[in-house]
């Protein structure tokens, strides 16, 4: 196999390593490159992307751009809008760029245990996120799933001197992302387990790990106090009683474990990887990536159930010690049933099999833009067209996107438009009516983007009781008096510009 791949199969270099990651770059900007013009693939990145936006400009998140996740996703994407700018492409291209890193730290845990299928699991993995739309998002999940994994590298395999960095990234993670408690609990027991044997002939090192892991909560204490000390107190607070109030839905366990039904290439890979888990474990030689692949996978999946709402984006954590722990299963297959000669063939078939995979991939991104037409930039391009700048626009209902177009953060407080017009949204996440009616009075929008209705040719009696009505009657009576249609492609996504912006 060495002869074959010397370079970048099993090289700990800078070199070969650097290699590796070029080649998972290139892999991956393969998959994912179609979709990098589309304007908003998942509706959280862009309320990420303006709060972020925002915070560079001098909003600060919870205050003055306002949604319900960690301080850590706002602060990614600060981070993001300032080294690239504020544009769907920095996101596109920040999402790549953590993408690809998770890739390589897979490389980097298998290349020694399962180093036949290190370079394969890793491309396999890219494969497998462009599948999922929410892959392609740039969505809390990517980012905390990196850390994780950079997490895991540094506990478990990482030099002694750098492992304290181990806690500190999962403690980042937590910040993106509260889920990650399943994950950093599972990680801690699994440690202990590990060192087991350490711990009963010393059992006062049992309050040293538990010291070692209370690093994890210091990005937490930190941000917490920068928030508090900035006055953002009650805004915060405010978000953790909709996180942890009504928010969730009450699911059995059963409900939470046919939630895979929806998703059945996950499913079958973590089926494929239980079933390598007990092979192993029948063997008993169960590998240390296997054995923590596998815990790790139980622990990802009651993070991704344990609010009760089954979203995509949620299983995206998944991923990684799933696609471990089944390569597991072609390592068994490779060193138990083919002779020596041709276990090296079997690996070159496996990579030579994924690259049709990637194809076909790549042409269902492709696809997708077809299928979910991106609204928020024809609407932009049709202005364009007509050389109408329609700045500040507003969203009162559907894709934000378009924000982020015109370079605009919005003009009020809650970011996601579904929250306020929604009755039940907006009674759950504290929506103010008289608030953004003043915003809106305020910087008299050249642009209305309404969509699911209507609001300017129906009456407003026609409308159902879901609707927050009071808003809906503003937006009703101050758009048939200041506004006037603007005939798009899309007939359920209604565009109203301010008199004497455009005339038909």
């Amino acid at each position: 196999m060495k002869k074959i791949f010397p370079s970048f199969l099993f090289s700990s270099g800078p070199i070969g390593s650097g290699f590796v990651f070029l080649l998972f770059i290139l892999l991956a900007f393969f998959l994912r490159y179609p979709s990098f013009g589309y304007t908003a693939i998942d509706w959280d990145e862009i309320t990420y992307s303006l709060i972020g936006e925002g915070w560079l400009q001098g909003k600060l998140p919870f205050r003055d751009l306002w949604d319900i996740k960690p301080i850590g996703i706002y602060l990614v994407y600060a981070i993001i809008h300032g080294l690239l700018g504020f544009s769907i492409f920095a996101i596109r291209v920040s999402t790549l760029l953590v993408v690809v890193s998770s890739a390589f730290i897979i490389w980097l845990l298998l290349r020694k245990t399962n180093r036949s299928f290190a370079f394969g699991t890793g491309f396999g993995f890219l494969i497998l996120f462009s599948y999922f739309l929410n892959g392609l998002s740039g969505n809390t999940e990517l980012f905390y799933l990196c850390l994780e994994t950079v997490g895991v590298w540094f506990l478990f395999y990482g030099k002694k001197q750098y492992r304290f960095l181990s806690p500190l990234a999962f403690g980042f993670a937590f910040i993106i992302k509260y889920n990650t408690a399943f994950d950093i609990l599972g990680f801690y027991f699994l440690h202990l387990y590990i060192h087991r044997r350490k711990i009963f002939k010393n059992p006062k090192s049992f309050f040293g790990y538990g010291l070692f892991y209370s690093l994890a909560i210091l990005p937490f204490l930190i941000s917490t106090a920068w928030i508090f000390s900035a006055g953002l107190g009650d805004s915060f607070l405010e978000t953790h009683k909709i996180l942890f109030s009504n928010y969730a839905k009450k699911v059995t366990f059963l409900e939470k474990i046919l939630s895979l039904k929806t998703y059945p290439i996950l499913a079958i890979l973590v089926c494929v990887q239980v079933g390598t888990f007990i092979l192993y474990l029948w063997k008993r030689r169960v590998p240390k990536i296997l054995l923590i692949s596998f815990f790790w996978t139980l622990t990802a999946f009651l993070a991704a159930t344990w609010t009760g709402y089954f979203f995509e984006h949620y299983y995206l954590p998944m991923m990684i010690p799933t696609v471990i722990g089944s390569s597991f299963l072609l390592r068994f297959i490779n060193y138990n049933f083919f002779p020596k000669y041709k276990r090296e063939l079997v690996v070159i078939i496996v990579i030579l099999f994924l690259i049709p995979v990637a194809v076909v991939v790549r042409k269902r991104v492709i696809k997708l833009s077809k299928v979910y037409p991106d609204i928020a930039k024809e609407i932009y391009v049709d202005l364009e067209n007509k050389k109408v700048d329609p700045r500040p626009v507003f969203v009162a209902k559907g894709t934000h996107g378009i924000y982020s177009l015109y370079k605009q953060i919005p003009i009020n407080r809650v970011i996601q438009p579904g929250n306020f017009t929604d009755k039940t949204n907006a009674k759950a996440m504290f929506i103010d009516n008289e608030e953004i009616k003043q915003k809106v009075k305020d910087n008299k929008p050249g642009l209305i983007l309404f969509c699911d209705l209507d609001v300017f040719q129906n009456q407003i009696g026609n409308y159902d009781s879901s609707w927050n009505e009071d808003l809906l009657v503003f937006y009703y009576e101050y758009i048939r008096k200041e506004y006037q249609y603007f005939k798009t492609y899309f007939p359920n996504c209604h565009v109203y510009l301010k008199n004497g912006k455009f005339s038909p």
